[in-house]
């Protein structure tokens, strides 16, 4: 690890985009989709606004990070936020490939004839239970890398993914 003997503004601001992805986890695919569930009888339209406000978080994130390499003069702030992008695209790729899989499971019980429990089991245990392990995991992940902006530290492997600008043609 690094050690940045960065301002508080600085931190504040490497701090940001770990939040978001924080509020996207916690809130959004665990709280909202749980409320989400309950209503699911009832209307769709939670599911789905949950879907949008993940998808929008998560362009933000990215977009604000690629931006940030143009533009940003701290190398600490934007090595977090490329760290952020970087676990935003995970992320998003495990969003589409288990939704899409959930999908295939669910749709694709019903039309070889299984009864509606067995395919929901089914989706629960391929698609849904991956996703949300891998959601929680992602959870530990992101609380530390914000823990480690607030402190003004570097992880080894940002710096590895993201090397400091004096560093960059060094071997």
């Amino acid at each position: 690890m690094t050690d940045i003997q960065g301002g508080e503004a600085e931190k504040k601001r490497a701090r940001r985009l770990h939040a978001i992805l924080l509020f996207n986890l916690v809130v959004n695919h665990i709280f909202l989709f749980l409320m989400a569930l309950t209503l699911i009888k009832l209307s769709n339209i939670p599911l789905i606004l949950m879907a949008a406000l993940s998808l929008a978080l998560l362009g933000y994130i990215l977009i604000s990070a690629r931006r940030s390499l143009g533009s940003e003069p701290s190398w600490f702030v934007c090595c977090h936020w490329q760290f952020a992008a970087k676990r935003a695209r995970l992320f998003l790729f495990l969003f589409f490939a288990l939704g899409v899989l959930s999908l295939a499971l669910y749709y694709g019980g019903h039309a070889m004839g299984m009864k509606t429990v067995s395919t929901l089991a089914l989706t629960g245990g391929f698609g849904v239970l991956p996703f949300m392990v891998a959601v929680l995991g992602l959870i530990i992940i992101e609380f530390d890398a914000e823990h480690q902006a607030k402190i003004g530290k570097v992880p080894a492997g940002a710096v590895a993914y993201y090397p400091p600008p004096g560093e960059a043609g060094k071997p």
